[in-house]
């Protein structure tokens, strides 16, 4: 006879913070992707900013950018004309003078973890991400192209919050992007809420901040990352 279904394990995964003398100066960048009008609307930023507090208090060094405060032009496909043509710097922060996308590239390249949030949007990540994903190609194709690894030794982790059930086919596209680009994945890479069909999104914090499984999740997502970063910056190759 089958087991009955009881639903996920709480708490039978968690995963052991490193000594704090280990973790002291590692650097964490947290990207908001949320295009919300004011600071603290988003979701997704609040547990972002929650993260970077975690961080911030095991002794890393914490930045924070949020997408929509940036002037980033759209990628101009430089690439598709001829792959030479997709540089770093960037076609597009040489062309515009007020572009500020060099701001995102020198955090990214700067920090030792990157996590990204992000709502669903139609099941996607949302128009903000999309962009700087795309604006992020020509770092790729530093490697690809030229044969300059700009990425080296980083960790990425993902928060995905959202009312449609496309999760996992956002992380799977991020975390395919992020590979592509150099960055490692942590045992536990994402912490995600999903809602309810009804869309009330008036009861979304209430429901996210009683979720243990999303609350969990943040947890072995800021462990599991400082642990990686900890061995990628130490490994004896």
């Amino acid at each position: 006879m089958p087991a009955p279904i009881v639903g996920r394990k709480f708490g039978v995964g968690d995963i052991a913070l490193l000594d704090p003398e280990k973790i002291r100066g590692i650097k964490v960048l947290g990207i908001s992707g949320s295009s919300r009008q004011e600071p603290g609307m988003s979701k997704s930023e609040r547990l972002l900013m929650r993260s970077l507090d975690k961080y911030k208090i095991l002794g890393c060094d914490t930045t924070f950018l949020r997408l929509k405060d940036l002037k980033i032009y759209d990628c101009e496909g430089n690439y598709s004309e001829n792959p030479a043509y997709c540089t770093y710097p960037c076609q597009s922060t040489l062309k515009y003078p007020d572009d500020e996308m060099q701001k995102v590239y020198d955090a990214v390249l700067a920090s030792d973890i990157l996590i990204l949030a992000t709502p669903i949007r139609w099941n996607n990540h949302s128009a903000l991400v999309q962009k700087f994903v795309e604006r992020m190609n020509c770092i790729e194709n530093q490697y690809s192209w030229f044969g300059n690894r700009m990425i080296n030794n980083k960790v990425v982790g993902l928060i995905i919050i959202g009312h449609v059930d496309g999760m996992q086919h956002v992380a799977g596209n991020l975390l395919n992007f992020f590979a592509w680009l150099g960055f490692h994945s942590p045992e536990v890479s994402i912490a995600s809420w999903v809602g309810e069909n009804d869309e009330d999104t008036t009861k979304d914090w209430g429901q996210i901040e009683r979720n243990k499984y999303t609350q969990e999740d943040l947890e072995n997502l800021v462990s599991s990352s400082l642990v990686l970063a900890y061995g990628l910056k130490h490994a004896v190759c």
